[in-house]
This record gives C-alpha cells, structure tokens and sequence, in this order.
C-alpha cells in the first residue's frame, strides 16, 4: 500500500501541464491517497490533480479527505458490510459531516474539517469505462467527483435531487473537458452511458 499526502500545488510555482485545463489558483483541499492497488498508479496523478480541480469549481473552504483506490474485493466487502450490497460497486462514499442539504461556502464548517473517505473499485471501474468506450482517466475523474458530492451532501435518492447532482457533475467534467457521461450513444444501444448512471447510484454509505 502506497500512502500519499497530497496538497496542491501551488499554481504561480508549476506550470500546467501543455495538455491539461487550466487551474483556478490552487486548492484548499488535502487529499490523504491510499494506493492499494497498483494498477491505480499510473492514474493516480491525474485524479488527485482532479480532485483539487473539483474543489476549486465547488469554492468551498479548507477541509481534508481520505481516497482510497483499491479493487473489486476491498470495495465489495465494504458494500456489503455497510450497505448490505453483496457485490462490488465503482465508488463508494462515506461521510464524515451530514449535511442536511448540499454544503455551501457560508454553512460550510469552521477548520480544522475532515470530509470523510471516497473508496474507488479498479476493476469495476475498469470494465466501465471500456464497456462506455471512455478513457479510464475519464472515467475515473468522473467517479471521483460523484464520490466528492456526495462527502458534502448532494445526493439521487429523489428526481429532483439525483437531476441537480448529474447537472454538477457534466458541468464540472466540462470544464475539464470530458464529455457528459450521461449521454447515450446514438443507435440502438439507447441507454448504453445511462447504465453507468445506474451503476453509479446509490453509493453513500
């Protein structure tokens, strides 16, 4: 197991990267990173450069997060024993603060706030991203950031709701320029991308 502390960079001192988005100055979010399995390292830059990207778009304060990247087995013993699931799932997000409704800068609570852990599948997430034909990377980033609203109070337990948490996640990936994930290829797949959707519901634990 590899253990990662990881601050963000501090964007007047590194250049961007030629083919990565724009950042937003940089991130008040410390993302402590578990690399539990090795086939996450070769991902695991872009996600944690992801996270703090999330949280800039988001401009909430200063908090702290655990992300565990891990595999099927990991991830399925924890479905089960929390969410009664018998199966492995993508990501799975367990909250530290439960916000009553999605956080927002003036409600967001005073330092020092530790948000809570988001726990990632590879192979899950792997045989997603091949089944949607979407790079791993983007996938990943989109798993991540489901897993990050869900730490600060968004949710898809109603229609209204499950609407307002998709809408954040295509905006954000957007401005990363990832293509909404939620869209289903022409043809008559029809709901081929919206079974990710299916995939992803329902993982706060």
């Amino acid at each position: 197991m590899n253990k990662i502390i990881h601050n963000a960079p501090d964007a007047a001192s590194e250049d961007p990267e030629p083919d990565s988005p724009a950042l937003i100055d940089d991130s008040p979010l410390d993302i402590e990173a578990s690399v539990n399995d090795a086939r996450w390292q070769p991902l695991c830059d872009d996600i944690l450069a992801h996270g703090h990207f999330v949280w800039q778009v988001l401009g909430l304060p200063a908090c702290e997060l655990s992300l565990v990247l891990d595999n099927d087995a990991a991830v399925h013993a924890l479905n089960r024993d929390y969410r009664g699931k018998d199966k492995p799932t993508n990501v799975l997000s367990f909250p530290a603060i439960d916000f009553d409704q999605p956080a927002t800068a003036e409600g967001f609570p005073p330092p020092p706030v530790l948000l809570g852990d988001v726990v990632m599948a590879y192979e899950t997430m792997h045989d997603e991203a091949a089944k949607a034909d979407i790079s791993l990377a983007a996938h990943a980033q989109h798993l991540l950031t489901h897993g990050i609203l869900h730490l600060i109070g968004h949710d898809h337990d109603e229609a209204t709701a499950a609407d307002a948490m998709e809408r954040l996640e295509i905006d954000i990936l957007a401005l990363r320029g990832i293509a909404n994930p939620y869209v289903a290829d022409a043809g008559d797949e029809g709901d081929a991308n919206r079974d990710l959707n299916g995939a992803i519901n329902g993982e706060r634990a």
